[in-house]
């Protein structure tokens, strides 16, 4: 399941940069153990990772490295929506 390790890399960067921050959310690592607000959480840190921006690391990242990543983040993606969670910009997030 790609969700499991994308939460695990979310929970990397919130323990190297987060700590002492209650802005930097900390994942249960068990799916069913998630509330709305992480599977909110995660979908748009999942929109932000499927930015083309960010999904090619501004044009460095090529070929099979890319692929992969894609494949994993729109596998996690489908995870978050099978769980129920609507993966998609909410345009109410803007106003």
């Amino acid at each position: 399941m790609s969700l499991k390790k994308f939460i695990a890399q979310e929970n990397r960067v919130a323990e190297l940069w987060g700590k002492g921050n209650p802005a930097w959310t900390v994942f249960p690592t068990k799916t069913e153990e998630l509330t709305a607000a992480h599977k909110k959480e995660l979908a748009n840190r999942l929109l932000s990772a499927l930015s083309p921006e960010n999904l090619c690391c501004d044009g460095e990242l090529r070929g099979a490295k890319l692929r992969a990543k894609s494949i994993m983040l729109n596998t996690a993606k489908a995870d978050l929506e099978a769980l129920g969670q609507k993966v998609e910009w909410d345009m109410a997030d803007f106003a």
